[in-house]
């Protein structure tokens, strides 16, 4: 009862309200990462799963990213544009997705799984953790 006192003081309030708010963030990731159907993964254990030869390497990022270089033997398919190319797309095949830090590879590779992808993969920190390793690229 003490602590409930404490905490709901008017000297207090600021501070337990920042504390909820960040525990309620830390419970809600926890629970994203348990929904999650894809699985994110490092550069290196993508030069492992590029071992399957039915794997698609998919490049998300726009034409002009592109420039800077990109992983050979991939497909490219902006982001705004993906959503009506799925058809193009395998779902019976293993599916890498990149961009070029890994947020809008995160965020279609949770896109491909609500629509029966399923064996989906984001790669973390995307082409910069890839040219960071020192991993080949492509330019045009």
């Amino acid at each position: 009862m003490e602590l409930l006192e404490f905490l709901l003081n008017d000297d207090q309030i600021f501070t337990t309200i920042t504390l909820v708010v960040l525990i309620a963030l830390f419970i809600g990731n926890l629970v994203a990462d348990k929904l999650r159907k894809y699985e994110e993964i490092t550069a290196t254990e993508a030069i492992t799963l590029m071992d399957e030869k039915d794997l698609i390497i998919l490049d998300v990022r726009e034409d002009k990213e592109r420039k800077s270089g990109f992983i050979a033997k991939d497909t490219h398919i902006p982001l705004g544009q993906v959503k009506n190319k799925l058809g193009e797309l395998d779902s019976t095949k293993k599916i890498l997705v990149y961009c070029r830090s890994g947020s809008r590879s995160a965020h279609i590779a949770g896109m491909l799984t609500r629509n029966e992808f399923e064996h989906v993969y984001s790669l973390k920190g995307g082409i910069n953790a890839w040219k960071k390793a020192n991993f080949p690229i492509k330019i045009k």
